[in-house]
């Protein structure tokens, strides 16, 4: 019998940053361990609007979208990265300045080495540029203004002027033009700042608050490299959908119609930017875009298809389901590629304080057979997971159970905004009731949403002033669903409610688990584990490969004989009943397939009679609402109307329907539903 692979597991990652689709992701460990979130916030807001105020800033969000994941690999993937690379290359360490110097400007004395020991001595470099600033008499408001207009302006460069003359959308032709000194903004910023370094506190507080582009003429004098700097268009305020559709033809465009790129890969491009405002990152709201996520973790085992009945006695598991036609990411270690989930297959993670942590990925036979026998105490904390998986739970038995939602990789303004009606709370029979509870993390809240059902709870973890500002969005929604807003008490409907909420939370926070939410005593377990009987099957089913081995190899009656002997015995052997129900369904769909083999290769018709005995076993023995039933269902009327000519088939319906008459389905219905 195949073994079910296990190995051991470590991942740890800790960091916080400005991601795709304009996120702002916060893991939760930054906070348990001390960092502010509000610095956080100042500093990832910081890179946020320096992006979103700059031409070179909406290039490299454009440029974002196709090079980087779950863009589809190839040639223009791979053009597009090194694009976004040269951009970001340039201006880093101008966005770092700005990003690190602002939030320190309301840092108190005190308290500022500790604040420098938390950033790189780049980024901390880069930003003593601007140190010149905090002793100037300017109220702090005017600093902060300046501090921007400095970023805006390094950042400022006429890349959209040159992008389509100068064919910038060639690697070659972009790095050219970024190494030039006027042209690489973490070149303009530090002679910026030595030429308002010399500016009198009357001009420097004109140059806060008066128009942008007024600075720009102040600092016309300014060089880099010899040469004076030039500066490209500021835009004064969101793009309008006319800006994002230029900007579309004039950085896309050159792309889609250069014909070294894979004409597959240029339609695609073309496809993907036919709606510009549907996907351009980075337009909703900075601060609706806050999300807290949990990104460390210890080490444990990971195991593909264990022994169900091992996997009880959690109080906590978090569960990631893949209901997309496509590989999602699932478990993923330290250091490698992740684990593949593929659809339909489900990752679980088992959590609890009072014994060792694992991780699993289960096929949908075995994840069916741990969901029928998973006890009402556990807590089932569904993960939204990659943002290609989102929260889709495709099977029945998981819509059906009591869960709670956790929120990872989708930002408030999408998941609540955008996809309210995938979590299940599109509710038009009552409204969907929210409470925002706050954390003692530091600016931390939860928002939590559920339906008049109770279940699912759906926990955003989030900062306080976006949660709170989520919750008012929500409540001012004129559409066909209606919020209401409670406090947390009202809320929480039930002590099982009650239960799940304080589990999911202790653990992403990473905070002692009270004794109160310890699951009670697991009862005696089985004899024999189904680990046990696996381990019994394995000599037979090593008899059976050997076997097979050996038939396909020199097709014979006497290779065939003792093959279907071999098969026999694997399945008159007293653990088969015992072990997981997918290894069961696999036994007999193997044997299955070992006699009808047998038939096609030497015209055996017995062999055929007994394949369909299998494979109507195999049909009973699958409950009727699973979908791969259908699947067996097809493949037995094929053995019957397709394995024999019509003129025969009286030769097979008779012996058949005398073997079959009396005879108990092999491990069929009422050993199934005793099992259950």
């Amino acid at each position: 019998m195949p073994e079910s692979a296990a190995r051991a597991l470590t991942f740890s990652r800790d960091w916080a940053g400005l991601c795709q689709n304009g996120r702002i992701l916060v893991s939760v460990d930054r906070l348990v361990h001390g960092d502010s979130l509000d610095e956080i916030l100042s500093h990832e807001t910081a890179h946020d609007v320096l992006l979103k105020s700059t031409q070179l800033g909406w290039v490299l969000l454009a440029l974002s979208v196709s090079a980087l994941d779950p863009y589809p690999p190839g040639p223009l993937r791979d053009r597009c990265e090194r694009l976004l690379g040269a951009g970001i290359l340039a201006s880093r360490y101008t966005q770092e300045a700005v990003a690190t110097f602002l939030p320190s400007l309301t840092v108190e004395d005190t308290q500022r080495e500790a604040y420098r020991a938390r950033h790189p001595r780049e980024y901390l470099a880069a930003a003593d540029s601007l140190e010149w600033l905090r002793a100037r008499d300017l109220p702090l408001e005017a600093k902060q203004k300046l501090v921007f207009v400095l970023g805006k302006l390094a950042l400022a460069v006429p890349v959209l002027d040159a992008w389509r003359p100068l064919r910038l959308h060639l690697p070659e032709q972009a790095e050219r033009w970024f190494h030039t000194p006027r042209n690489r903004p973490d070149r303009r910023f530090p002679a910026l700042c030595r030429a308002l370094r010399d500016q009198p506190d009357e001009a420097l507080l004109s140059m806060a608050h008066g128009p942008l582009a007024d600075a720009a003429r102040l600092c016309g004098h300014v060089r880099a490299g010899e040469q004076p700097l030039r500066y490209g268009w500021l835009p004064a305020g969101a793009p309008s959908p006319d800006w994002l559709a230029g900007l579309v033809h004039d950085v896309i465009g050159p792309l889609t119609a250069d014909t070294a790129l894979p004409r597959e890969e240029r339609d695609l491009l073309e496809t993907v930017w036919q709606h510009p405002a549907a996907n351009m990152p980075g337009l909703q709201p900075t601060m609706m875009s806050v999300l807290l996520t949990t990104t460390t973790s210890s080490h444990g085992m990971i195991e593909v298809n264990p022994p169900t009945d091992a996997l009880h006695g959690y109080p906590l598991v978090e569960v990631e389901h893949n209901a997309l036609p496509l590989p999602v990411p699932g478990v993923e270690p330290l250091g490698t590629d992740p684990m593949w989930l593929h659809e339909g297959h489900t990752a679980l993670w088992f959590i609890s304080p009072w014994k060792d942590n694992r991780a699993c990925h289960l096929a949908p036979p075995w994840f069916r057979e741990w969901l029928d026998e998973l006890d009402d105490d556990t807590t089932l904390c569904v993960r939204d997971g990659a943002d290609i998986a989102g929260i889709r739970l495709g099977d029945p038995r998981l819509a059906k159970r009591r869960r709670v939602v956790l929120l990872q990789h989708r930002t408030p303004h999408r998941a609540l905004l955008v996809e309210l009606p995938v979590m299940g709370l599109d509710e038009e029979l009552g409204p969907v009731t929210m409470t925002v509870a706050h954390s003692e993390l530091d600016g931390v809240a939860y928002l939590m949403l559920r339906p008049e059902c109770s279940s699912p709870v759906v926990i955003v973890p989030t900062a306080r002033t976006t949660a709170e500002r989520a919750a008012q969005a929500l409540l001012d929604e004129r559409g066909k669903v209606r919020f209401e807003l409670v406090d947390l008490q009202t809320f929480l409907t039930s002590g099982e409610m009650a239960r799940d909420v304080l589990r999911v939370l202790h653990n992403f926070e990473a905070k002692p688990w009270p004794e109160i939410l310890k699951p009670p005593a697991p009862p005696p377990p089985r004899r024999p584990s189904r680990a046990e009987a696996e381990a019994a099957m394995d000599p037979p089913a090593e008899r059976v490969c050997a076997a097979a081995e050996a038939f396909e190899a020199a097709p014979t009656a006497k290779t065939f004989a003792a093959l279907a002997r071999a098969v026999e015995a694997a399945l008159a052997c007293p653990a088969l009943p015992s072990i997981s129900f997918g290894w069961r369904i696999w036994f007999l769909e193997t044997a299955a397939g070992h006699f009808h083999a047998g038939y096609e290769k030497l015209g055996d018709v017995g062999a055929l009679l007994r394949a369909i005995q299998l494979q109507c076993d195999l049909v009973a023995l699958i409950p009727e609402d699973w979908p791969e039933r259908a699947g067996q269902q097809q493949r037995l009327r094929h053995l019957v109307a397709h394995a024999v000519p019509p003129d025969q088939w009286d030769l097979l319906l008779t012996p058949l329907a005398s073997k079959l008459a009396g005879r108990g389905l092999l491990h069929g219905r009422n050993q199934d539903a005793d099992r259950r």
